[in-house]
């Protein structure tokens, strides 16, 4: 089997045919060619034969490594100008738009950035750690349901620490699906003012109920921009709210006597273990002394040391 029939095979990059292989200290180049002969702008999509082809450029995309060694993609593209977007690189199937690393790849990356954090991904796959961070917006912008908030009737609106420094995300959840439809940084009523500029007024008029969590800034914009839907307390904070007494604050300390043993659990003093037990003597080092001097021995004893 010839060697690049075994990688055509191994990566099976949609649109590309693997036409030259070489290993070098970078890792191994792969270097295919664009099958599509149909010119697509890399920006806006459009197709057709009036995207004139300006130049033509090699680039290099960041694949799945191979066992050690790093797996680099390398291809010649058209630099196509569009009246539109300007001069850009043609769009290629295994890549998004702009990036440097091939969809498998970022596709990894978004998987585990659902799992750890970002600095093990930046160690696992050798990649920048600011680098997890746009490959994740690029995966979300892509996979994003843009329909999501449409039809919503009953949302819920809570915080979540994401960062030490009172660092808070506001995420809003559809009541009906279980899903979070809208995150953004900030927990106060500006933050959630601006997931009601994006709904818009005709979407916001479908919303009949918001559970909060007694917050005053998220209540003082559902109030703002939602007033015909119903402000639902957290039952959580509505209890711990009862528990304090109605009002804010630490809870109150009740003391409370000490509940005496159950007659079941007491102690049998006739049981023959606790009869054997002797009593204990206070620990008084006194009387400890005066038992060890040789006047608190029997007069015996002493007789029979002297002799």
């Amino acid at each position: 089997m010839r060697v690049s029939t075994a990688f055509n095979r191994l990566l099976r990059l949609p649109g590309a045919s693997v036409i030259d292989v070489s290993f070098s200290a970078e890792g191994v180049i792969v270097t295919v060619r664009l099958r599509r002969r149909r010119r697509v702008c890399g920006r806006c999509g459009q197709t057709g034969q009036h995207l004139e082809i300006h130049d033509r450029r090699v680039k290099r995309w960041r694949h799945l490594d191979l066992g050690s060694s790093r797996c680099v993609i390398e291809s010649e593209l058209r630099l196509l100008r569009c009246s539109d977007c300007g001069v850009h690189l043609e769009a290629v199937p295994w890549a998004r738009a702009g990036a440097h690393h091939t969809r498998d790849f970022e596709d990894v990356v978004a998987w585990l950035a659902q799992q750890m954090a970002k600095t093990p991904i930046a160690g696992l796959l050798r990649i920048g750690w600011d680098t997890v961070g746009r490959i994740v917006e690029r995966v979300v912008s892509e996979h994003i349901d843009q329909q999501r908030l449409d039809g919503l009737v009953a949302i819920g609106c809570d915080e979540i620490s994401y960062r030490r420094g009172q660092r808070y995300l506001t995420s809003i959840v559809d009541h009906q699906t279980g899903a979070i439809v809208w995150c953004a940084p900030g927990r106060n009523a500006q933050t959630l003012q601006r997931f009601f500029d994006e709904l818009g007024p005709e979407r916001v008029k479908s919303i009949r109920a918001v559970s909060i969590d007694m917050s005053g800034g998220y209540e003082k914009a559902i109030r703002a921009s939602a007033p015909a839907a119903e402000v639902c307390f957290d039952p959580f904070h509505v209890v711990r709210l009862a528990q304090r007494g109605g009002r804010p604050g630490p809870p109150r300390r009740v003391e409370r006597p000490r509940a005496l043993p159950h007659p079941s659990r007491q102690v049998d003093q006739r049981h023959p273990l606790v009869a054997a037990q002797e009593p204990r003597e206070a620990d008084h080092r006194p009387a400890r002394k005066a038992r060890r001097s040789p006047a608190s021995q029997p007069a015996a004893g002493r007789v029979s040391e002297l002799l």
